[in-house]
C-alpha cells in the first residue's frame, strides 16, 4: 500500500471500514470519502479491514491505491482462521490505526453502505467532539440516496420492546430515539442520544479505548454498537447526532453476508444484550418469546405454501421457537 506524501506527517483521524462482498457498495463509498480527506486541514488515513471478498473488492482497492497514490489507504487482512465477523474486523482495523500512527485522535467508523457528500460533517463531528469533552462519539441525520431519512440511533432498549418484537416495537415506536434538546455549535446543530450507529460514526479514541472497543465475541454482528454506547454510559459518556444531508447511508438493496440468519442473530444478541444490562432476570420472559414466535409461525404458515420468503421466515420462527429456551443458541 502507498505510504503518505510525507511520512511523518501527523495523522490525526483514522477512517475504518468493513469490506466483504459488497463491492458495487464500497466503490461508492470509497469514491465519495477519499476526495472528502483530501480537504480536510489535518492527516487522514484509511484502514480497510478485507474480509475475504471474492467479488473484486480486494482488486478494486488495491487498483485505487495504485491510481492515488496520495491517498494514505491501509488494507487490513486477517490470518487464516481468524475471525472476520464485523466487530473483529472494526476491532482490528483500529489497532493497526493506533499502532500505525499514534497521533490519531479520532476513529471514524465508515461503513460500505456510507456515503459523504464532503469535508464538512467530519469537521463539524470533530469540532463538536473537541468543545464537548464528555461526548464519546457523534453521528450524523443520516438519508438515503433519494433523499429519504434513515435511522440514525435509537434509545436503549427495554424487555418489553423485547418481547413486542421488531414489528410492533416499530408501530408503537418503542425504539423511538430519546433525542434532547437541539444545541448549537458554530454553524451546525446537534443533540444526544442513547446509542447512534455506526453508519457512520466519529468516535473520541479515549472512549475507545476507555471502553476496550466492540465485544466481537459477544456481539460480532448485531446490536454490537448498542452494547457499546451502553458500556459507554456506564462509563459516562454520551452520543451526539448531527443535523445534517451530506452525509448518507444505504444500502441499496445489497444485503450483507449475514443478512439471511438476521433475526435469530438479534435475537440472540438482544437477549444477551439485555442481560448484561438489563439484568439476568429476563430469563423469565422466555415464556412470552415463545408464544409470540409461535404466534407468527401460525400467520407465516398461511403463505408459507405459496411464497418462498415466507417458507425461509417460517423456518426461522421455528428455529427460534425451537431454540429461545437457550437463549437462541442452536
Amino acid at each position: 500500500m502507498p505510504q503518505p506524501e510525507n511520512p511523518g506527517a501527523s495523522v490525526e483521524l483514522a477512517v475504518i471500514i468493513n469490506s466483504f462482498n459488497r463491492r458495487n457498495l464500497l466503490e461508492k463509498a470509497i469514491s465519495a470519502l477519499l476526495p472528502a480527506l483530501r480537504e480536510l486541514p489535518f492527516g487522514a488515513a484509511v484502514f480497510v479491514f478485507e474480509a475475504g471478498s471474492t467479488d473484486g473488492s480486494l482488486e478494486f482497492l488495491e487498483q485505487w491505491a495504485r491510481e492515488n497514490p496520495r491517498d494514505t489507504l491501509h488494507l487490513v487482512r486477517p490470518a487464516p482462521g481468524e475471525d472476520t465477523s464485523f466487530s473483529a474486523g472494526v476491532n482490528a482495523a483500529c489497532t493497526a490505526a493506533s499502532s500505525r500512527y499514534p497521533t490519531v485522535r479520532w476513529l471514524f467508523l465508515y461503513e460500505t453502505d456510507n456515503w459523504i457528500a464532503g469535508p464538512e460533517p467530519l469537521l463539524h463531528a470533530r469540532n463538536l467532539l473537541v468543545a464537548q469533552p464528555g461526548l464519546a462519539a457523534a453521528g450524523f441525520t443520516v438519508r438515503r440516496h433519494d433523499g429519504a431519512r434513515a435511522g440514525y440511533g435509537v434509545r436503549f432498549p427495554t424487555v418489553a420492546s423485547f418481547v413486542a418484537g421488531q414489528n410492533l416495537t416499530a408501530a408503537l415506536k418503542l425504539d423511538r430515539p430519546n433525542a434532547s434538546v437541539r444545541q448549537r455549535t458554530g454553524e451546525f446543530e446537534w443533540f444526544t442520544c442513547d446509542v447512534v450507529f455506526t453508519s457512520p460514526l466519529l468516535i473520541r479514541r479515549e472512549a475507545w479505548e476507555a471502553s476496550g472497543g466492540i465485544d466481537a465475541q459477544m456481539f460480532p454482528f448485531s446490536d454490537s454498537d448498542l452494547d457499546w454506547a451502553w458500556r459507554c454510559a456506564h462509563l459516562g459518556w454520551g452520543m451526539a447526532v448531527i443535523e445534517t444531508d451530506a452525509v448518507v447511508h444505504d444500502n441499496l438493496a445489497v444485503a450483507s453476508a449475514w443478512s439471511a440468519n438476521r433475526v435469530v442473530d438479534l435475537h440472540r444478541s438482544r437477549m444477551r444484550l439485555l442481560k448484561r444490562h438489563r439484568g439476568a432476570w429476563i430469563g423469565i420472559v422466555k415464556p412470552l418469546l415463545f408464544a409470540r414466535h409461535a404466534v407468527e409461525s401460525l400467520l407465516l404458515a398461511r403463505s408459507a405454501g405459496r411464497d418462498d420468503a415466507g417458507r425461509k421466515k417460517l423456518e426461522k420462527r421455528i428455529e427460534m421457537r425451537r431454540t429461545v429456551w437457550r437463549d437462541y443458541q442452536a
